[in-house]
Formats: structure tokens, C-alpha cells, sequence
């Protein structure tokens, strides 16, 4: 029977999480959403069920991001987002609860425009950084998804997409930090060098940090990192997704700051000036 640390206790996971837990190393992401759908109608209180169905639920939409419009999807991180706060209330001492909440509000942002969205933007830094907190532990087989490294992975995205401009935190209490963000990415590569992902985000976030600071070592970094990870294996659904991007990043560079997995962010300060 599969085992993992959660709050730093070795748990055994009931038979349908485990299933749920092999179709996702196949990259069964419908298979997932389909066991944990019925799981967690019958066992509404197991925390375990509950933050794997809210991840799924992402997936789900990330795949859905490339062919049908940003408003479909809204309904969907808005469910991740309310089963992942009852995997809070069960068991608040779980990261995965935490990140996964914050994980269904970036993609809300994103999906409705992060400029019509920065109000939220310190309450999902705060569930993350809350998430890091936790003494969970925990890697998927195939590598695909892990704690801590799923943290590093969402506030690295976070310090790049969020606005940097002084007024952010007048507006909502935080701000963008493209050093902070590269630090998560290190940490995160560093978590799991085998990671497309996480090569892919530390590339991205390179190249921001590049352009932002005129930086040229950041860029060549950037494009270093980048060219190395579109060269490993891409199987799973979203790094599918990713290695066929990672042409069009490179191609945009100069727009780095600004990419996300469903869609480009536009986040300047003159649009949001002119209300876009």
C-alpha cells in the first residue's frame, strides 16, 4: 500500500487515492478527475482525496486551456479552489491544501485577466507561503509533482506574473520580485533536476529577469535552460504542452515576463491605467 509523509506522519492512502495515484503517473489526467469524483462523493472528509482531486481539476483546465475560451475554465478552478479549503478545514496541518487553493486562484487571475485580479494577489501569496510552512513531503512516482517543489514552483510564477510596480502594494499588499522569483525556480530545479518544468519556468523566468534588468548573462542563462528542456522526454499532458511552447517562448523572449501556460499576461502599469 502507497505510503507519504503528511504532516509529518507516514500515512497509508485508501485504495481508490492509490489508483488515482497510478493513472496519474500514466498521465491519465480524466482518470484521475473520474476515480476521485466518486471517492470523494463517498468519503467527503479524507484530505488525501480531497487536494488530489483539487489538482486534477487544474490539469484538467491546463488541458482545456489550449483549445476553449478562458470563461469555460472559470468554473472549474472555482471548484478546485472550494475542495481544497475543505482539505484545509480536515487537515490544516497538510501543505498540499494550501498550495492547491492558491493554485485554483492564479489560474481565476489568469483566466480573468491578473489585471482585473490584484486585489487577490496577497491572499494567494499568503496560502502559498503558508504551504511552505508544512513539514509535508511528498513525490509523485513519475516526478511529475512533488512537495516542496510544487511551491517553488507556484511562488516562482507568482513573483513573475504578479505586477512589480510600486503602487502594487498599495493595491494589494505584495508585489512582484523577479529575484525572488528565480530563487524559487533554483529551488525547485534543484528539488528535481529531471523536472521538465521546472527547467522550462527557470528559463522563463531568466529571460524576465533578463529583459527587466538588461541583464545579457540572464538571457543567455535563460535560453540555455530552456534549449535543455525542451530536449527531455515529454509524456505527461502538460509537459506535452509545455515542450511544444517552449519554441514560442523563445521565440517571444523579450515577452517573458509575461507568459503563463494558458495564455500571455499583459500586467503593465498603462494598462492597468487604461483599465484593460
Amino acid at each position: 500500500m502507497l505510503l507519504l509523509i503528511a504532516s509529518g506522519i507516514a500515512l497509508a492512502l485508501a485504495p481508490e487515492v492509490e489508483e488515482s495515484e497510478r493513472l496519474a503517473n500514466a498521465g491519465d489526467i480524466d482518470g484521475v478527475v473520474r476515480v476521485l469524483e466518486a471517492y470523494v462523493t463517498a468519503n467527503p472528509d479524507d484530505p488525501e482525496g480531497l487536494w488530489r482531486l483539487s489538482r486534477a481539476l487544474y490539469e484538467h483546465g491546463e488541458v482545456l486551456a489550449q483549445s476553449v475560451p478562458d470563461k469555460q475554465r472559470l468554473p472549474i478552478y472555482s471548484r478546485a479552489r472550494k475542495i481544497a479549503k475543505h482539505a484545509q478545514e480536515v487537515d490544516p496541518e497538510n501543505g498540499q491544501g494550501y498550495l492547491w487553493e492558491g493554485v485554483a486562484m492564479g489560474r481565476i487571475a489568469t483566466a480573468s485577466g491578473i489585471l482585473s485580479q490584484l486585489s487577490t494577489a496577497d491572499d494567494i501569496e499568503d496560502l502559498w507561503l503558508r504551504a511552505l510552512s508544512k513539514k509535508t513531503k511528498y513525490r509523485m512516482e513519475s516526478g511529475i509533482s512533488s512537495f516542496p517543489g510544487d511551491v517553488y514552483n507556484a511562488l516562482g510564477q507568482f513573483y513573475r506574473l504578479c505586477p512589480d510596480w510600486k503602487a502594487m502594494e498599495w493595491l494589494s499588499g505584495t508585489r512582484g520580485d523577479i529575484d525572488k522569483s528565480v530563487s524559487y525556480f533554483k529551488m525547485m530545479v534543484a528539488d528535481d533536476p529531471n523536472r521538465m518544468e521546472g527547467l522550462k519556468e527557470l528559463g522563463v523566468a531568466l529571460l524576465c529577469k533578463g529583459y527587466k534588468q538588461d541583464d545579457d548573462a540572464a538571457k543567455a542563462e535563460g535560453r540555455m535552460w530552456l534549449r535543455k528542456a525542451v530536449t527531455m522526454p515529454a509524456t505527461y499532458p502538460t509537459d506535452v504542452i509545455d515542450h511544444n511552447t517552449i519554441p514560442k517562448i523563445l521565440a517571444r523572449e523579450s515577452e517573458a515576463c509575461g507568459y503563463s501556460r494558458d495564455g500571455w499576461e499583459d500586467t503593465s502599469e498603462a494598462s492597468y491605467a487604461d483599465g484593460k
